[in-house]
């Protein structure tokens, strides 16, 4: 028997997040970098997929891409914050876009945080945690 879970650690445990990208590839690393960080995870390949996995799975938190078929970052972000049952679940942009218009559009559609890919393993740790972990984040 492994000794015992850090309280950080028990707290991802618990917690979901949605990773929505249309890169194979992006939700492949990010999902496995999630789930060895402990959470659980879903993955949604457009915007359209990640509104219907919100409303069913209401995740603890939302990793979105910008750019992608059927239903774009922004506007998949404008519906989950504009329904009810989905409006409290925070989301974090990631993108390889990054100018200031998509970062002012990120954050007018709801976002709370932008990551810029390829994204860096702290990086995306220490997002997380100051948005599902904002009282023990110095």
């Amino acid at each position: 028997m492994s000794g015992p879970l850090s309280f950080s650690a028990l707290e991802a445990m618990q917690k979901t997040i949605l990773i929505v990208d249309d890169s194979v590839m992006i939700l492949r690393i990010v999902g496995l970098l999630l789930q060895q960080m402990g959470y659980a995870v879903l993955q949604a390949e457009n915007g359209k997929v990640a509104c219907k996995l919100a409303k069913e799975h209401l995740p603890d938190l939302v990793l979105m891409d910008i750019e992608m078929p059927k239903m774009d970052g922004i506007e998949a972000t404008i519906r989950i914050k504009t329904l009810p049952s989905t409006s409290h679940i925070p989301i974090i942009f990631f993108t390889s876009l990054g100018s200031e218009e998509d970062i002012r559009n990120a954050k007018n559609a709801g976002g709370l945080a932008f990551l810029n890919k390829p994204i860096c393993k702290e990086e995306l740790q220490e997002a997380i945690s100051k948005i599902l972990s904002p009282e023990t984040t110095p």
